[in-house]
């Protein structure tokens, strides 16, 4: 042989080698084993991932002490109050096949018993970054031994492999922010073969829906035609709902764990002003009083401030689903009520059941599914006309559109919890948030409600928003409790474009946002307070002229408004032109009497005000008014001080069977238009 070649077969016999070493005995993942040597933090084929502030080298190390077998393991430090955690390198990312199965075992120890989770991340571009549905969560039971686990997903069930196209091994030595927790991981192996499972989902991206309408064309200004003999449709009335915590909540109210009724009067009375159409409480089955007290208690309470019963909806079980309840209980606390003639009769199961957190009583899809049906069942025996409702996650295969499936018959409305999550949120344009962050989840509304017609068929089933908000950690890794954007007034003008939608276009029964009652340390949800029963957050006048100004029907709208497109670097999609629309989206409703016509504007623009006018058709305006909601601090405070710092009277103008008016720059507007 010719030395050459012969110097050529040795070199590609050691590439080999080299490739099987980092690859072959682990199947798809790079350097599974962690044998390469390497003086990295993290090891070769890892990287750090979540907010820049936890990606610390020192808690992602090669550890030769104890592995599992070779030379060395991967050692995951999770010191308290990070968030932290690893993912097998994009470069290195597994990129799936239609019709197959992945298979992934591992071996894992910690430094004392808990519970840790590993996961598989996707998406369908990683230059930039752009999410897809990701295939699976898994928490894992682990101790101070090693031990082996094993999960397997299948692609058509778990994921698409067209949409979620970059596959991530993700390891958290625990999702308990609080926690301390290393983590010893050895020995990774992912394998892909044929699927056993028959048939596949119906993938929701090839179902056919009407796009998401906004009603206004591009133009310079907001100019819209209104006919009040024209109505598009009723308007939905239940979207300015609030939610509450618990019967007993974290903050001891309304009720305290003796259930001794603690709401301030000065509270009760503003809850009592929001004209709350409906409302949610979950946990009522595990208050530390029996579950028929606590139907009694929400049952007192609402009452108490104007809430129709049979516009409420009650979950029983934990939050983040660490526990289940027996569906006895469930029976027991619908019996209570049809016995009492509440008139409860829209039943949640489990709060958000995908989550998993510490110590979850959901381990799979499946567990959940099992459950639900049992628990609807006992719910149906008790009450034939029960509304029963099913927790999902619309963005996951797995815990959204398999859910949807094997539960089919057995529910009647939808949980989504429609969050709108902003990555960094502090480098985002305004409109980033306020505007394509709506529109991008306003879209997966109208896909999901295609999906459930598909599961179906014949039925009427429906959404129910009972938690939403706009969600982000903050810039130092804040949680988002803590993250004032989320509630000042970037999350103001994102919750009234989202309600402006929600009204007019039919998305959903109704929706109820996150959350009543928060603490003045963490008012990243905040609307009111015990700590300040005399102040009000800025999310509170919302809901206040939201409620005001929402009539009985909605108006079909002719006009134009400025538009915004946002950018490929927004990491909202892959085609992030799908997602523009107005800067100033509108709603226009007329009273039941048809006596007064209501205009709700968001200028979701920090700095740009936008000439408004609004011309009617067979209505005779006699007088008009208007009402401002702004705040000059993009990181202010979102409790204010005095009513007068965000609201103020608006200068409008009438002429004829026009009103022309100003839209501030990052506002939402209120106008009332009346007749003789």
């Amino acid at each position: 042989m010719h030395p050459r070649l012969i110097a050529a077969v040795l070199a590609a016999l050691v590439l080999l080698v080299l490739v099987s070493s980092a690859h072959g005995a682990h199947g798809l993942v790079y350097n599974g084993d962690f044998e390469i040597a390497s003086a990295e933090s993290p090891p070769p084929g890892w990287t750090m991932w979540g907010d820049d502030v936890w990606k610390i080298p020192a808690n992602y190390t090669l550890d030769t002490a104890n592995p599992h077998s070779g030379k060395a393991c991967l050692r995951i430090q999770h010191p308290a109050g990070t968030e932290g955690y690893i993912v097998s390198s994009p470069e290195h990312a597994i990129h799936p096949r239609q019709g197959m199965m992945y298979a992934v075992t591992f071996w894992a120890r910690a430094n004392g018993l808990g519970t840790s989770h590993v996961a598989i991340t996707a998406y369908s571009r990683i230059q930039p970054f752009i999410d897809a549905p990701s295939p699976g969560d898994f928490p894992i039971a682990v101790g101070e031994g090693w031990r082996q686990y094993r999960f397997t997903i299948h692609e058509g069930w778990d994921f698409f492999a067209d949409r979620s196209r970059y596959l991530l091994l993700t390891f958290h030595a625990t999702r308990d922010r609080s926690a301390e927790r290393t983590l010893w991981v050895d020995d990774i192996v992912v394998t892909e073969g044929p699927s056993t499972r028959e048939g596949r989902l119906v993938d929701e991206t090839t179902l056919e829906y009407t796009p998401l309408r906004h009603r206004l064309r591009p133009g310079d200004a907001l100019a819209i035609t209104v006919d009040a003999r024209k109505p598009l449709r009723r308007a939905t009335q239940d979207v300015g709902g609030v939610s509450f915590h618990r019967v007993c909540g974290w903050t001891g109210q309304p009720y305290n764990e003796k259930g001794d009724y603690t709401l301030a009067p000065e509270l009760e009375q503003a809850i009592r002003d929001l004209h709350l159409p409906m409302t949610r409480f979950y946990a009522v089955g595990d208050e530390p009083f029996p579950v028929e007290d606590s139907i009694d208690k929400a049952a007192e309470f609402c009452q108490r401030v104007g809430v129709p019963l049979d516009h409420v909806v009650l979950e029983f079980e934990t939050q983040g689903a660490t526990s289940k309840l027996p569906p006895e209980v469930w029976a027991r606390g619908v019996r209570q009520s049809v016995s009492k003639g509440y008139g409860f009769r829209h039943w949640e199961i489990a709060n958000e059941p995908y989550l998993m957190e510490e110590g979850t009583a959901f381990a799979t899809p499946q567990s959940y599914i099992d459950h639900f049906v049992k628990v609807s069942r006992a719910i149906r025996a008790e009450q034939p006309s029960a509304q029963i409702g099913i927790a999902v996650n619309p963005e996951s295969q797995a815990w959204g559109n398999r859910v949807l499936k094997q539960c089919a018959g057995h529910y009647d409305f939808v949980v989504g919890h429609y969050y709108s999550w902003v990555s960094r949120l502090h480098e985002r344009p305004f409109e980033v948030p306020v505007l394509a962050a709506n529109y991008q989840k306003l879209d997966l509304i109208l896909q999901t409600n295609a999906l459930i017609r598909a599961y179906n068929p014949g039925r009427d089933v429906y959404q129910y928003d009972t938690e939403w908000g706009m969600i982000s950690s903050g810039p130092h890794g804040e949680i988002a409790d803590a993250v004032d954007r989320n509630a000042n007034i970037v999350g103001t003008v994102h919750r009234a474009v989202r309600l402006i939608y929600y009204a007019r276009e039919d998305l959903l029964r109704g929706a109820s946002g996150w959350q009543m009652l928060s603490g003045i340390d963490a008012q990243g949800f905040g609307i009111l307070s015990q700590q300040a029963p005399d102040k009000r957050f800025l999310l509170y006048w919302l809901y206040y002229y939201f409620n005001r100004h929402l009539g009985e029907w909605a108006l079909d709208m002719d006009g134009a408004a400025p538009y915004y497109t946002p950018a490929a670097t927004d990491g909202l999609s892959d085609r992030p032109s799908d997602y523009a629309g107005p800067v100033t989206p509108a709603l226009v409703t007329l009273s039941r009497d048809r006596k007064s016509l209501y205009l709700v504007v968001a200028n979701g623009s920090w700095d740009r005000a936008v000439p408004c006018s609004l011309a009617m058709r067979n209505f005779g305006p006699a007088r008009v008014s208007g009402i401002v909601l702004t705040s000059p601090d993009i990181d202010g405070k979102p409790l204010l001080q005095r009513k007068e710092d965000a609201i103020a009277d608006l200068p409008v103008t009438l002429a004829g069977r026009r009103v022309t008016c100003t839209i501030p720059p990052h506002s939402v507007v209120f106008l009332t238009v009346e007749s003789e």
